[in-house]
Parts: C-alpha cells; sequence; structure tokens
C-alpha cells in the first residue's frame, strides 16, 4: 500500500478529539460555531453543499437555530495517513446519522464516510477539507439539507 503513512498516536489523538468536536458541536445546537474548526480556507463540501469558511458560518447559525431537528453522529473506522506532501493528514471516518426526522427514528438517516484533510495550524488541527459522502442513505441526507436549507422534503 503506497499511500499507508500511519500517524503517530498524539497526531491521531488530537484529530480524533477534532473530529468529536465537530460532531458534538452538530449534535447540540452549536453548529454556529463549528467554522472555527476549520483553516481558513477550509471548505466543507457534501449534501448541504459547498460551502467556505463564510458560508459555514451563515449555515451553522441558521441550523442552530433550528432546535427541533434532534440528530447524532456515530462514527468508526477511523483511518489517518499523512499526505503525500507529509505536511497535512488525509482521513477517512466512517459515520452513522440518526435523526428524529427520520422513520423510524432507530433506522439511520445516513451511513457513510467523512472524507477529511488536516492541517496543523498554530499548534491546533483543524479541518482543512471535510466531504461528507452518504454511501447509504442520500435520499435521507438530501430531505435533511432541504429541511435545513427552509424548504420541506420527505425524509426517505
Amino acid at each position: 500500500m503506497t499511500d499507508y503513512r500511519p500517524v503517530d498516536a498524539a497526531t491521531r489523538v488530537e484529530i480524533e478529539q477534532l473530529v468529536a468536536e465537530m460532531l458534538y458541536r452538530l449534535d447540540h445546537n452549536r453548529a454556529d460555531t463549528t467554522w472555527e474548526l476549520y483553516t481558513e480556507d477550509g471548505v466543507s463540501v457534501g449534501p448541504m453543499g459547498d460551502m467556505d469558511r463564510e458560508a459555514m458560518k451563515a449555515w451553522g447559525a441558521k441550523r442552530a437555530r433550528q432546535t427541533d431537528v434532534v440528530g447524532r453522529h456515530h462514527i468508526g473506522g477511523i483511518r489517518l495517513v499523512w499526505a503525500a506532501d507529509g505536511d497535512e493528514v488525509e482521513g477517512t471516518v466512517q459515520y452513522l446519522t440518526f435523526r428524529d426526522t427520520n422513520e423510524p427514528q432507530t433506522l439511520p438517516a445516513s451511513v457513510g464516510e467523512f472524507r477529511e484533510r488536516y492541517r496543523k495550524v498554530d499548534g491546533r488541527w483543524l479541518f482543512a477539507r471535510r466531504e461528507i459522502v452518504p454511501v447509504f442513505g442520500g435520499r435521507a441526507a438530501a430531505a435533511h439539507a432541504a429541511r435545513v436549507a427552509g424548504q420541506e422534503g420527505p425524509a426517505r
């Protein structure tokens, strides 16, 4: 495996803490602060659209006000390797997302992976790029994106 350049334990723990903090903020009505976890040139790509930090700030403020949507993210299978340039880390994080708007609520609304790139800035790991890739439940993820955007759609 030519791309297998695993990170050291300390780097792994710091990046796993970053990922956990992102999901905690999303799941606990603090989406308005998630943009702080990105580099100045950081981007998020996925069902919510392509967003730079300013777009994330606007999206997060709107999402944090939507306290009637309850969701929880569960992650695992975290793979972290040094990028080819050696300055950044690339990661793949498997996820399950549950939402109270999904029917039944115990069925994941989305199953997929986060494809991420992390960069250390001033001694702190941040997201340089975060791609949300639904593998299963893509229609539910799209319906959620529409709800958050203020457009109604089925959760199936």
